[in-house]
C-alpha cells in the first residue's frame, strides 16, 4: 500500500500511478532507455516524498513533467 497517495492517481498507458513509491518502480523498470533531465528531477523528488521530505503532490508534478518529457501517455 502506498504509504503517501496523490489525491488522483496519473494514468500512463493502462497502468494507474498512485503515489511516489509506484512512480519510483515506473520510473526504474518501465521508462525508456534515454532519461532526460526531468527523469532525473521526477526520479529526485519521488523518493524524497516517499522519504516524507516533500510533498507527495510535488513529486506528482515532476512525475507528470517527466512524462511530457519523454512523450509517454
Amino acid at each position: 500500500m502506498e504509504r503517501h497517495p496523490w489525491r488522483d492517481p496519473v494514468k500512463v498507458g493502462t497502468f494507474a500511478v498512485t503515489g511516489p513509491k509506484e512512480a519510483l518502480d515506473f520510473l526504474d523498470h518501465r521508462w525508456p532507455r534515454i532519461k532526460g533531465p526531468r527523469f532525473v528531477q521526477a526520479h529526485h523528488t519521488c523518493l524524497a516524498a516517499h522519504d516524507g521530505r516533500v510533498a507527495p503532490e510535488e513529486a506528482r508534478a515532476c512525475f507528470e513533467e517527466a512524462l511530457h518529457e519523454a512523450q509517454i501517455h
